[in-house]
């Protein structure tokens, strides 16, 4: 039997890099998005949730939706079948206050995995409707190892103390733990500790309002000493008022509400994720940017947005415009002392960002860091020192970076945290010192897939940014028209890295054969692909440290590549990979859709073709000149129906190219010199 290629075992190369420009469609909030989906549910009427965050952690919150009974459903964007979005459109048909699944006679089992955000929500929301008579079921929740030590004993101690019947079959106050039926104790005020997470008092202020409703009082919530990351309680109180319930902050930490339940909009749309765009506004200073990052706006409630107020603090430049900010760097980085309270989640970029200032950067108050996914403190500061980089804690909730002139090759642990793995890719860019070591710094991220919980295209985009600050001419055409030729030709002549797209799949084909994949399981072949850590050296090609020139150009191996390039999600899983070959001081990429899917802002966009009876005979003296038995017929029927599969398949069709092309060139009557000297007098002619 064929196995499946485990990409959670897999680790992610990350060639280095200088420049980055572009523009970046935010993906959008993970934390407005399951706000609005749980009180979607727990409404009244039908809801659309436009501009909705398609990933792990959303899907999470739908399962669980799901399973109690609430209709939900997920519409992803339209594209073109190899663009990377991951937000869509969410329509949920709200229960008024009772999830149908809780009426039934049996025990429900919800798996909360890794998303605190979830599991601290849909708790305090199960609690109140249990107190419903109609009630008549049990439900038990767990989640992943990380989840049962995470912060949750302060958010059950408050539903015991508002009569809930909770029972832990481990560990008291912990998941896993199952709720059943219950009567509520009517009571004047409620109060939390918020001092290790703003979740616990985020689920407790979306039931509020239904709380009033059950006991008719309103009810006062109180945190009980100082709130960590008080803004996330900010966001809460502002999407509360989108449902029609208006939060009151009579003092400071004291809340309260006259609503009686929530009044559903018909229409809801998420804006996109200031902390997502945190490793881009980082990227931008590092890189020199500019980079736009559309989807976000300067009057946006997410804390996070903050973190540009610190970068300008360190050296960058920020520009807002009614569509999109926009942020490079001018001048050097200067480290700094900040206090990251206020952006808890964006901060930790800063610890990488560290590395590119001129001084020692001190972050300060990144309490909350140690209760997220994993203690990201202990990762942050054993990734740093991985990469040879000194790091001094000062107290419990204090570290300060020291930069250095060169950085070590590392192999990054993510411990599955999805804020570890994209910190940590920002270790990507080269040091200004960095000279000859650069050449062969290698850095590492283990479990890249961890990413799928806020940011599921996060590498791609990153290396889509990176790539398109460099100088890229394209070489596309029809099969035997003679683009490797031409681009090996062109690459000579400028200077110019070369991009033999064609060696991806083959090198994919090569791994499927070793690892024994199945050949038709798209699914296994685009996860591994994903993870492909192909290089170059001259004209030779390596996988690891095996040299598989020769065994790429294996016949069987062709013809295995030609089968798998036409998989969408595996022509999606190599962009990545084809985009990182972009570096300094330029790229000729040749294929059949660099210019209209890789390289679509490439400077020179160039189609080549020829007659197709004309490229039959070159390739025809091509097999000839190396001993190989073919007739003339034989080639010219195979071109013609190679062709007429180009133009027609659905996703990257060669007339995508065509069209997108800036300069097309038939190649019939010209000679090898001629073409490569109209083009590079081209490219020339742009600068």
């Amino acid at each position: 039997m064929m196995r499946q290629s485990n990409i959670l075992e897999s680790e992610l190369t990350l060639s280095l890099r200088h420049t980055v420009t572009g523009d970046l469609q935010l993906p959008a909030s993970k934390s407005i998005s399951l706000r609005a989906m749980l009180l979607a549910a727990m409404g009244k009427g039908a809801v659309t949730i436009e501009n909705t965050l398609i990933s792990e952690d959303t899907l999470v919150m739908k399962d669980l939706l799901t399973d109690l009974g609430v209709s939900v459903s997920f519409l992803s964007e339209s594209s073109n079948g190899l663009e990377f979005s991951s937000n869509g459109v969410c329509i949920i048909s709200g229960c008024d206050g009772f999830f149908p699944g809780l009426e039934q006679n049996r025990r429900i089992t919800l798996n909360v995995k890794n998303s605190g955000l979830s599991a601290r929500t849909i708790l305090p929301s199960l609690a109140f409707m249990l107190f419903n008579p109609r009630a008549n079921c049990s439900v038990f929740l767990d989640g992943v190892e990380r989840m049962r030590s995470r912060p949750m004993s302060e958010l059950f101690s408050v539903l015991e103390s508002l009569g809930s019947k909770i029972s832990f079959p481990k560990q008291k106050s912990s998941f896993p733990c199952e709720l059943s039926p219950s009567a509520g104790r009517k009571i004047t005020e409620i109060g939390i500790d918020c001092s290790k997470s703003s979740q616990v008092l985020t689920g407790l202020l979306q039931i509020l309002p239904f709380l009033n409703s059950i006991f008719s009082k309103k009810i006062k919530l109180i945190a009980l000493g100082s709130i960590v990351s008080r803004p996330y309680i900010d966001l809460t109180m502002h999407i509360l008022s989108k449902f029609g319930c208006s939060i009151v902050e009579t003092q400071p930490g004291q809340f309260y509400t006259s609503a009686l339940g929530v009044r559903s909009p018909k229409n809801f749309r998420v804006e996109g994720d200031a902390s997502s765009a945190s490793y881009f506004f980082a990227s931008a200073c590092i890189g020199g940017g500019p980079i736009r990052v559309h989807g976000i706006s300067e009057d946006s409630k997410q804390g996070d947005i903050k973190l540009l107020d610190v970068l300008k603090r360190i050296g960058a430049v920020v520009r807002w415009s009614n569509s999109y900010v926009e942020i490079f760097r001018k001048g050097r980085l200067r480290g700094i002392e900040i206090d990251c309270l206020e952006i808890p989640d964006a901060a930790m970029v800063l610890s990488t960002l560290a590395l590119f200032c001129d001084q020692p950067t001190k972050l300060t108050n990144i309490a909350s860091w140690k209760e997220k996914e994993t203690d990201r403190i202990a990762a942050v500061v054993q990734g740093l020192e991985r990469l040879g980089v000194s790091v001094y804690r000062e107290g419990e909730y204090s570290i300060t970076i020291h930069p250095v002139p060169c950085l070590k090759s590392a192999k990054i642990s993510t411990f599955n945290d999805h804020r570890i793995a994209m910190t940590f890719s920002m270790a990507a860019f080269a040091l200004k010192d960095e000279v000859e070591q650069v050449k062969n710094r290698v850095l590492q991220i283990e479990n890249p897939v961890c990413v799928e919980k806020t940011f599921p295209y996060f590498f791609e985009e990153f290396s889509r940014v990176c790539s398109e600050a460099v100088p890229v001419i394209t070489v596309d055409g029809p099969t035997a028209s003679g683009k490797g030729t031409i681009a090996n030709h062109v690459g000579k002549n400028l200077g110019f890295n070369v991009l033999d797209s064609g060696a991806f799949y083959r090198s994919v084909a090569l791994i499927i054969k070793r690892e024994n994949i199945d050949e038709s399981d798209h699914l296994a072949i685009a996860s591994r692909a994903k993870t492909l850590s192909m290089r170059k050296q001259g004209s030779r090609f390596f996988l690891g440290e095996d040299d598989v020139t020769m065994l790429m150009r294996d016949e069987k191996i062709g013809l295995l590549a030609s089968k798998i390039a036409k998989y969408e999600d595996v022509r999606r899983a190599l962009i990545m990979a084809q985009r990182d070959f972009a570096r300094l001081p330029g790229l000729v990429a040749d294929g059949r859709d660099m210019g209209s899917i890789v390289f679509p802002k490439g400077a020179l966009r160039v189609f080549l073709t020829a007659k197709p009876e004309i490229r039959a005979k070159r390739r025809f003296k091509q097999l000839i000149e190396k001993e190989i038995p073919c007739t003339l017929n034989d080639i010219f029927q195979d071109i013609s129906d190679r062709d007429n599969s180009d133009y027609n398949r659905s996703v990257a069709s060669l007339s995508l190219a065509e069209e997108g092309a800036t300069l097309t060139i038939d190649s019939s009557s010209k000679t090898i010199e001629e073409v490569v000297e109209i083009i590079v007098s081209e490219y020339k002619s742009l600068s």
